[in-house]
């Protein structure tokens, strides 16, 4: 109840907003000067329509979609801004979690807020990456550094716990001193937890004995209700005019697999995190540590890291972690005249606890050189090893993959009014294997080259032939060959109002053949403006590779107004 009278103070704040503005628009010109020095309305609003068909297999996404968004920003005198965001869908709840968006962003000079939908980041490993409904705040005045953040993350999804979603929360914030331009450190919390009530009992109880956890292990792949708390420290230091940039990010968190397994009160936790926490037989805590030093001195930088993420770190924060990594960077690069040169190796492994057989380690070395041989012409050259091994002396758990991969790019830029205005070559070389005597058939080389230009006609009309070509050999599995073409011609009408864009693509592999058709047009009605037609045509047939073949359609209409 409390989310829809949020939400429904939002859209009563932006309808008076609006009207306000449309009064302010009609108001005599000698009254409206101090009211657009007080508030000026910018923004945009526009629609999406889709039309989707296909034959010859099944649907991808709805047969018609409709979309309304709306961003108006309103500022009062230049010191505060209220950027709202409005996202309806007809998709509704097909992706399970609600697509459509409501939310307002005020920022002002030391700081900024959230009210509705929003997104926000602490850290990669802490809060990044995930969508949030409810609050957040950030300020920072002077050298004061002070943020808050509460909502829920996901919406129960029925269908029992084997295979729902519950719904889930988190609140936290960050206190500091500093500030972003100057540097700043941040003392870090964030406590997410799925509510167990939101979903009804699973079909089969979880019962785990405390003293012997083996003897009932709960369902591998069920949904179960978690929870996860995490501190840390944020460091972002500059030294030295900015010579010297040194970013730290140490996070503790602490993860329950399943809240419903009860208390274990043989665990030794400090007393003011058991108080907030509620631990059990399957929660783990464990560190992830990042650390990077930036040298900039003239032409030359240097970036020398480390990392260490636990295997049992866990932050429910954030959208994706890969965790049981330790990493090692350097990376130097400089400048030359003309000259720009890039290199770096990384060293990764797992296994940080010894809890495998073995550990595998990956070494990766990268360069990248630019340069210009002449005005015209750019030429980048880049060259990458990767080896992974682990050391095992048995074929079946043996790793020893090693892929060498070296390429070209070469631009050529030509003078105003050449037949020809630009072409681009590339070419990229691709080997790789497994010494492992099980995967010796497995070891494949790859070359690829493509072909693109730009011939203008006129000031009208441009044509983009582009061609390419993949030749593979997969061990013992044969050489393939793809090839694929393109032609793409646009025309600028209307005094460059009406731009048309017609596309076609083909690619052949053996007897499969898949070709795209693509209309595009988009015309600017006024200054601020613009709506577009597009419609799409792909046609698939798999020939002997495979007994997939299709026929799909895609038509779409979008209208944008800016304020």
């Amino acid at each position: 109840m409390a989310q829809h009278r949020t939400a429904g103070g939002i859209a009563v704040t932006l309808v008076l907003a609006l009207i306000a503005s449309t009064l302010y628009a009609q108001s005599p010109p000698d009254t409206s000067t101090f009211l657009e020095r007080a508030v000026k309305l910018g923004g945009e609003i526009g629609t999406y329509g889709e039309w989707y068909s296909i034959n010859g297999q099944d649907r991808r996404r709805p047969s018609t979609t409709g979309r309304l968004f709306i961003r108006p920003t309103l500022t009062f005198f230049d010191a505060l801004s209220l950027n709202f965001d409005i996202l309806l869908s007809t998709e509704g709840t097909a992706a399970r979690q609600n697509i459509n968006q409501l939310g307002l962003h005020p920022t002002w000079k030391w700081g900024n807020a959230h009210v509705g939908d929003f997104t926000e980041t602490y850290s990669d490993y802490t809060l990044n990456g995930i969508m949030i409904r409810g609050g957040a705040f950030n300020i920072n005045p002077g050298i004061f550094r002070l943020s808050a953040i509460g909502g829920f993350t996901k919406r129960a999804v029925g269908g029992g716990a084997d295979n729902g979603a519950f719904d889930r929360y988190l609140y936290g914030g960050k206190v500091g001193i500093g500030t972003e331009t100057g540097g700043y450190v941040d003392l870090l919390f964030l406590r997410v937890r799925d509510e167990i009530s939101s979903l009804p009992p699973s079909s089969q109880q979880v019962v785990i004995d405390s003293t012997n956890p083996s003897l009932t292990p709960p369902r591998r792949f069920e949904v179960t209700p978690q929870e996860n708390l995490v501190a840390g420290i944020l460091a972002n230091l500059k030294l030295f005019e900015n010579t010297i940039q040194w970013k730290t990010d140490a996070t503790v968190g602490l993860f329950t697999r399943d809240m419903r397994v009860a208390a274990d009160t043989t665990l030794k936790i400090p007393s003011p995190i058991n108080k907030l926490y509620r631990a059990n037989v399957t929660s783990n805590v464990d560190v992830a540590v990042t650390s990077e030093m930036i040298v900039d001195v003239g032409n030359v930088n240097v970036k020398g890291g480390y990392k260490y993420i636990g295997s049992g770190y866990n932050s429910l924060g954030t959208a994706y972690l890969l965790n049981d990594q330790q990493e090692f960077l350097l990376a130097p690069s400089f400048r030359i005249n003309d000259w720009s040169v890039a290199l770096s190796y990384t060293r990764q492994n797992d296994n940080l606890l010894n809890q495998k057989t073995f550990t595998t380690v990956r070494n990766i070395y990268t360069s990248n050189i630019t340069f210009r041989p002449a005005q015209l012409w750019t030429s980048n050259i880049l060259a990458n090893y990767l080896n992974m091994d682990n050391r095992s002396p048995n074929d079946t758990t043996r790793v020893a993959f090693s892929s060498l991969t070296l390429g070209t790019n070469q631009i050529f830029v030509f003078t105003p009014g050449s037949f020809v205005q630009a072409v681009t070559l590339a070419y990229i070389y691709q080997q790789s294997g497994d010494d492992s005597p099980l995967r010796a058939g497995m070891k494949s080389t790859t070359h690829s080259a493509t072909l693109g230009t730009v011939i203008p006609f006129g000031t009208s009309f441009t044509l983009s032939p582009t061609a390419g070509v993949v030749h593979y050999n997969l061990g013992s599995f044969g050489s393939q060959t793809t090839q694929t073409y393109g032609l793409s011609l646009q025309n600028r009408a209307v005094e460059n109002k009406l731009i048309t864009t017609l596309a076609s693509s083909a690619s052949f592999v053996k007897s499969s053949t898949s070709l795209r058709n693509t209309l595009a047009s988009n015309y600017q009605l006024t200054q601020s403006s613009v709506v577009g037609l597009s419609f799409g045509m792909t046609n698939f047939n798999g020939g002997s590779l495979s007994n997939l073949k299709f026929n799909e359609y895609v038509g779409a209409v979008t209208f944008t107004q800016r304020f």
